[in-house]
């Protein structure tokens, strides 16, 4: 893991591109998620520093992820 792994989960694609051309300005790498589900599987495979989750999603709120990972030890 490279503490500047960020995974960015927003269900608008608009907001993904416009976090991620500015974190990659600044020299982070950046993974794109559109949903919870990627995001369980990209948060397995980058082991990011951090996540910026988007509150309000079709499939799951990031607020039941945050707690998912928190019960599975993942945070």
């Amino acid at each position: 893991m490279r503490n500047t792994d960020i995974l960015i989960v927003d269900d608008e694609i608009g907001i993904r591109e416009v976090l991620q051309e500015t974190l990659e300005d600044e020299g982070y790498t950046v993974a794109l998620a559109e949903n919870a589900g990627e995001a369980r599987r990209l948060r397995n495979q980058t082991r990011p520093a951090m996540v910026l989750l988007d509150i309000w999603m079709p499939d799951s709120d990031g607020i039941t992820l945050l707690k998912e990972w928190a019960t599975n030890g993942q945070l």
